[in-house]
């Protein structure tokens, strides 16, 4: 028996974007749950598979695959076959999904069931069963804990592969989504950033087929990195502030540790410290001002 979203933008249709590069360990069997997965939906679904000039047998198994696929020439990165996917999808409610087999086709339907209240939700790997190699672990934790930290809001799970967004509320965004693997990590900082709804759902997160593509030193300062930027391009004062702050308390702090145990007041250091708190501080107001201008005129 099939079954029927319950949300009324889902029953109008899901574009479901499917990312893949080298995955020919376990393309087949990913694709054979997708199948089953669409055949039990009663409502419109379309499945766009991107091949980013996968170099294995990826793309000669995508022959036989019962949905339509696109091919990139060469490798384009994880964003730019996502991108190329919303470009090729038509549904106003927009899944995105890795390929490696690592998040089961049936939590796209929980998924789904949440975006008359969202604007995204996120495939939390929070659960006891999440697959997560434990190397990898403590590099996430911390990107996670900055990433909160930055858009002062909790996030779960900040690159989850596994998520269903609204087309609509992407769509002004894509001109600031990377082409590389930090796409999902963007939008959920973009997203949080400007006050969009954000849900996460805890999901199951199976163990990997083949072998990933994540380097944990690499990708987290480069995930660090790219935080920043889209902290400042959206919301300066998240960063500005903070550093302010900081350079006040420590001028504060050799002012009176100066004045009062060693009797001969830092003047000098004192002075710039604090001047560079207030530059710090104009310079994020005229950030957050830019930052403003151009939503209201774009």
């Amino acid at each position: 028996m099939k079954e029927s979203f319950t949300s009324s933008l889902a029953a109008q249709g899901v574009s479901i974007i499917i990312p893949v590069y080298n995955e020919a360990d376990g393309i087949q069997s990913f694709l054979a749950d997708m199948k089953s997965f669409v055949d039990a939906v009663e409502s419109p679904t379309e499945v766009v598979v991107v091949n980013d000039g996968s170099t294995d047998a990826t793309a000669d198994l995508l022959c036989a695959a019962p949905f339509s696929v696109i091919h990139h020439e060469g490798n384009r990165g994880y964003g730019a076959a996502i991108k190329t996917g919303l470009e090729n999808s038509r549904y106003e409610a927009v899944v995105i999904i890795d390929a490696d087999g690592t998040y089961p086709p049936k939590e796209i339907f929980r998924l789904c069931e949440c975006l008359d209240q969202c604007d995204m939700v996120v495939g939390a790997r929070t659960g006891p069963d999440a697959h997560i190699p434990w190397p990898r672990r403590p590099a996430k934790w911390l990107i996670r804990l900055f990433a909160s930290w930055m858009v002062r809001r909790s996030i779960p799970d900040l690159n989850s592969g596994l998520r269903a967004v609204r087309r609509s509320q992407t769509a002004p965004l894509i001109r600031l989504l990377p082409d590389g693997f930090s796409l999902t990590t963007t939008i959920t900082i973009a997203f949080s950033s400007t006050g969009k709804r954000v849900r996460y759902l805890p999901i199951q997160y199976l163990k990997r087929t083949g072998k990933s593509k994540f380097h944990p030193v690499t990708d987290t300062w480069n995930m660090i990195l790219l935080i920043l930027r889209t902290v400042v391009l959206l919301r300066p004062l998240n960063v500005f502030l903070p550093f302010s702050f900081a350079l006040a308390f420590l001028g504060l702090g050799v002012g009176f540790y100066s004045k009062f145990f060693t009797g001969q007041f830092m003047d000098a250091t004192f002075i710039v410290l604090m001047m560079a708190s207030v530059q710090m501080f104009v310079l994020g107001l005229i950030a957050d001002l830019i930052v403003r201008i151009n939503l209201w005129t774009h």
